[in-house]
């Protein structure tokens, strides 16, 4: 049985190539003189689903090889005998058996097992899944649903191998950072390129937080409503992405949206509600010291706030920032009283029209976010329409989105005076975060409730004095037209266009701290992109051999425009408006880029178990200089379906080997050829200032960065498909990478561009999904995928051996590339040591000697990645839950860092109560701290090392020092300290649901499915202390974390309701 169905299968899948050419009709003789022969009969017929006439299905007189596809208009004529038995067989579709009469008007069903076998693939293209020779992965849209998040890619984490999803720390409103086998280049984002039905979706970021801080301003995928997509497809290597250019030279996501139901009318509604709440907190401090210094009382209680070296908290009256005499006392978990609880409302509703030949479908999505972080919003409008219609031999497919985006203060990240996280993680547990809310005084000034320190603001202010708002209007369009010329070569033309247009204003009130005159900042970016593509596609079949081809060309233009209008000074309060400030700036900037592309592919499919591939593809790029401004690459890719050769399939049902080898190639960013000009920051009567603006040498000579890679993989199923296994081996080397070298003065220019560098990414993935149990009504569904990739940085510029990426130079630390290391390499200064790991330590201080040479402390790649996953079902009720697993990567935290230095730590208290027991005493002794030494009768903290003797001997140390002076010493001079394995596995998401029998409604409700949900409800295990691993100091995600806002979980509830 399990052979005739595994057959069963394989002629589906080959019947839909097959051609009349090689279909005539070969009818049977008779045996003259014995009996009559078959009467040979005309058999016409029409084959169509529920959406209209299907071209290209195979009829096929059973048992023979006589057999005919269908036409433009579904119809077919065939040749057969009286009482012959036909099958009707189309990819996708459950294959269908019917006598043979005239006049047959046959329906095909959609098969779902099959339709897991047909992909989409590069531009768009549906082909079987065993006939590729590379890897991919597709998630339904059904999976982007369950649990919805704010940006839909965060519902990846996890569940695709090779592919890593890292949250930012910019809120709902935030980008998502999203790797595809590591890092290839040694600059820009290496984030893939995403392509919605065939089109290019502009992804832009338009901020990012740096070092310095600023704001993450979310990017373009976070504008796609997971309600509109049918499925996601992932295609990883080069192989698979090759036809996409220059511009998915990191990899390809694409997305293909919802047409129009079956049914001619149909009303959809789904929402949803959750609670947000703070995951990670604060929960290991020390609650014993309140603030203060030295073991000492501040004066007042008016400044000194982030630190907590003072006394123990003993509930004598303090004098406040604001005049309030309070106790002193402790207050736990001060700082997670900050953040309040959230609310996340979606709302869609769907409107599906059929009428068999045209199919319409609207959509409407309603989101509104409060975000735990206090007088913070966002709210999302998106409107998505798509027609598909057909003219005779034309098809027509048309997409038009809007999206309304409004967001109300945005956390601020990095170091900026603003970052919400990095003024509260220090703030002493003997203060109250109640008290804050008094953030101004009578007349509207800002209350100093921490001195003059302009580098801790009161939080509240920066939320409710100052702000930043951001308006955000995308418009997306897309048309395609599809010609059928016959069934086997149809040409097709497709355009579309993004245009956004973002405006991101930033007030700072006046007498704010570090900016006491105020300033406002409005950016206006407009940002257009055009895709334009023609193809022309063609199949057919000769005998057992199968074959596909396209030719097509396209045309990529952007064409974005950035105004920023900069007042400082502020001259009234209370008016905010550009013309309200003394001084006024604009600096506006612009960024075109065209890339022209031509570009082929071939497969040639045997017996339906040999496949072959190749492409081509050349780009002309605008960004790069004449002479290299063209560059062309080609793959090749082949499987072979071994299970074929098999005779028994009961056990090992499928089974393919694949192979691909391609090179791919990326540009730059333009305007990096020649110098370019800008106007200045003043302007005077009748003169306009203007200077070159080039912060980077020109290179005329510039190359593009290319990538060679090969892939090998294996398939499996097992037991008729109950379990199935997939296995890749890659290896990918990128070199010629276009970098910015520091440059000498002499140039005139801080850096220079050049080609240099190499980058492998050389790995293994493997993804295990199968159906665990089934008994009755009840089944048990699992799966796990587990990822392994090597980042080396194999070469850099001659002489150099470490190119820096990131630096926090105030904390002794870096991250970048290094040769000989994975990329991410953290670099900073540790302890001197002896030969055996001992700290060596300062005789005279009692405090540890620091080794100024920088020396690799850690590094931020992940060693190895997954996630997994079960499902329960019986009868209407289901129960899933989601993993992400991580492992490996290095955290430089800052927040540890100062949660050290400031006191706040629950290690500091080592040594604390000996210390200022010992001072205490000392003092009313009289004597000085050297004659208290002399005496052997100092205490405090002995910090673990070893003192030199000079002859080549060691002894232990037993010098006793100010736990305050020591944490102050380590937190400047050893960051060593302050790495951490950033290791972790969290639960990603709960859903509980159940689907109401349609009998319970009658005609009107055709379904109706409600479920409980839980998004990162919590983290089953993490190795770094207090804050939320998935932290990111910056939208880069380079291995540094800086007082990053907690991640959120969320519970609530999802209703779908279908009319």
């Amino acid at each position: 049985m399990a052979i005739k169905r595994f057959n069963l299968v394989l002629c589906m899948l080959g019947a839909s190539l097959m051609a009349p050419a090689v279909m005539a009709t070969t009818p049977r003789g008779a045996d003259v003189g014995v009996m009559a022969g078959p009467v040979g009969i005309t058999v016409k017929g029409n084959v169509s689903d529920a959406m209209g006439p299907l071209i290209g299905v195979s009829v096929k007189v059973l048992r023979t090889s006589t057999g005919v596809v269908t036409d433009l208009d579904g119809n077919f004529t065939l040749q057969c005998n009286a009482g012959d038995e036909l099958e009707i067989s189309y990819v996708g579709y459950k294959t269908i058996r019917v006598k043979a009469q005239n006049n047959l008007k046959i329906k095909l069903e959609e098969n779902t097992e099959q339709l897991d076998e047909v992909v989409v693939t590069a531009l768009g293209i549906k082909r079987e899944r065993k006939a590729l020779g590379y890897g991919l992965s597709e998630i339904k849209g059904d999976e982007l649903t369950k649990a919805k998040e704010t940006n839909v890619m965060n519902s990846l984490a996890g569940k695709v191998a090779g592919l890593v999803v890292t949250n930012t720390a910019g809120g709902a409103a935030g980008s998502t950072r999203v790797m595809l086998r590591g890092t290839t280049e040694l600059t820009g984002n290496n984030q893939p390129l995403y392509v919605i039905d065939g089109v290019p979706l502009d992804n832009t970021n338009f901020g990012s937080a740096g070092e310095q801080g600023g704001y993450d301003l979310g990017d373009g995928i976070s504008a796609i409503n997971p309600d509109d997509i049918e499925t996601m497809t992932v295609l990883k290597g080069p192989a698979a992405s090759a036809l996409y250019g220059s511009r998915a030279s990191h990899g390809v996501i694409l997305i293909t949206t919802k047409k129009a139901d079956k049914e001619k009318i149909s009303v959809e509604y789904n929402g949803s509600l959750t609670i947000d709440k703070q995951l990670a907190k604060w929960d290991d401090v020390q609650e014993i010291y309140g603030m203060g210094d030295n073991g000492m009382y501040q004066l007042d209680a008016s400044s000194g706030t982030n630190q907590s070296w003072g006394v123990k908290a003993d509930l004598i009256d303090k004098t406040y920032y604001d005049g309030s005499v309070r106790p002193f006392l402790m207050y736990p978990n001060n700082t997670s009283s900050f953040f309040r609880t959230g609310l996340t409302a979606q709302n869609t509703a769907i409107l599906s029209v059929n009428t068999g030949k045209t199919g319409i479908r609207f959509s409407f999505t309603d989101m509104r976010n409060k975000d735990i972080l206090p007088n913070t919003h966002m709210s999302r409008d998106n409107f998505n329409l798509r027609v598909t219609t057909s003219a005779g031999p034309v098809d027509f497919d048309f997409t038009a989105n809007y999206v309304r985006e409004n967001v109300k203060n945005r956390p601020a990240l990095g170091n900026s005076q603003s970052n919400v996280g990095k003024n509260l993680m220090t703030l002493a547990g003997t203060y109250n975060i109640e008290w804050l809310k008094n953030y101004q005084n009578e007349d509207g000034t800002y209350a100093r409730w921490n001195g003059n320190d302009q580098y801790n603001r009161n939080p509240y202010w920066d939320l409710y004095k100052n702000d930043n708002t951001t308006a955000k209007d995308v418009f997306r369009f897309t048309a395609k037209a599809i010609y059928n010329i016959d069934k086997h070569l149809k040409i097709q033309g497709t355009i579309g266009t993004d245009i956004n247009n973002m405006n991101f204003d930033e007030f700072i009130a006046r007498t704010t701290p570090g900016v006491l005159p105020g300033k406002l900042t409005n950016s206006i970016f407009n940002n257009r992109t055009l895709n334009a593509e023609l193809l022309a596609l063609y199949n057919n079949n000769w005998g057992n051999f199968d074959f596909n081809a396209t030719l097509g060309g396209n045309l990529y233009k952007v064409d974005n425009k950035t105004t920023v209008i900069t007042g400082t000074d502020q001259q009234m309060d209370g008016v905010v408006s550009i013309l309200n400030y003394a001084e006024q700036n604009v600096q506006p900037g612009t960024y075109k880029k065209q890339i022209n592309s031509l570009y082929g592919s071939a497969s040639l499919g045997y017996l339906s178990t040999y496949y072959l591939e190749g492409t081509i593809r050349g780009d002309r790029s605008s960004t790069l200089p004449a002479a290299n401004n063209t560059y062309i690459y080609p793959s090749v890719s082949g499987s072979v379906i071994f299970s074929n050769f098999l005779k028994n399939h009961n056990i090992l049902s499928f089974g393919k080997v694949r192979a691909s080898w391609a090179k791919v190639g990326s540009d730059t960013d333009p305007y990096q050829l020649a110098l370019t000009y800008s106007t200045g920051k003043y302007k005077y009567p009748g003169y306009t200032i203007g200077m070159i603006n080039n912060n980077t040498q020109p290179n005329s000579n510039l190359k593009p960065t290319m990538t060679n890679s090969y892939e090998l993989g294996l398939e499996l199923k097992f037991f008729n498909g109950r379990l199935g296994i997939d296995f890749t081996y890659y290896d990918q080397i990128s070199k010629d990478q276009i970098i910015a070298l520091a440059s000498s003065s002499a140039s005139g220019y801080p850096s220079r561009l050049i080609n240099a560098g190499k980058i492998q990414n050389k790995g293994i993935e493997l993804s295990i999904n199968g159906r665990v149990l089934q008994y009755k009504d009840f089944a048990w569904d699992a799966g796990i995928n587990f990822s392994k990739n090597s980042n080396k940085v194999l070469e850099l510029v001659e002489g150099m051996d470490f190119f820096q990426l990131a630096d926090a130079s105030w904390a002794n630390v870096s991250v970048g590339a290094e040769v000989g290391k994975n990329f991410g390499s953290i670099l900073g200064t540790d302890f001197k040591r002896n030969e055996n790991g001992d700290i060596l330590i300062d005789k005279n201080t009692g405090l540890p000697l620091y080794d100024e040479n920088l020396k690799t402390l850690g590094n931020s790649s992940w060693d190895w990645t997954g996630g997994f996953y079960s499902t329960f079902t019986y009868k209407n009720f289901h129960l899933t839950a989601a993993f992400d697993v991580k492992m490996g990567a290095d955290l430089y935290s800052f927040s540890m860092r100062s949660a050290y230095l400031t006191g706040k730590a629950t290690a500091t208290l080592a040594g604390r109560e000996e210390w200022y027991r010992s001072e205490e005493a000392r003092k009313a002794a009289g004597m000085t701290e050297a004659e208290w030494r002399a005496a052997g009768k100092c205490e405090g903290l002995i910090v673990d090392g070893v003192i030199d003797n000079g002859d080549g001997t060691y002894s232990k140390n037993t010098y006793p020092v100010n736990p305050q002076n020591y944490w102050k010493s380590v937190a400047e001079k050893a960051p060593a300290t302050f790495i951490y394995d950033n290791s972790y596995i969290k639960c990603r998401e709960i859903t509980f649901g159940y689907t109401f029998p349609e009998k319970m409604f009658g005609k009107f409700i055709k379904s109706l499915s409600v479920s409980f949900v839980a998004r990162n409800p919590f983290i089953v295990w993490k190795n770094i202390p207090n804050i939320d691993p998935d932290s990111n100091y910056n939208t880069s995600g380079m291995g540094l974390e800086y007082g990053s806002l907690p991640s959120r979980r969320s519970y609530g509830f999802n209703v779908n309701v279908k009319f």
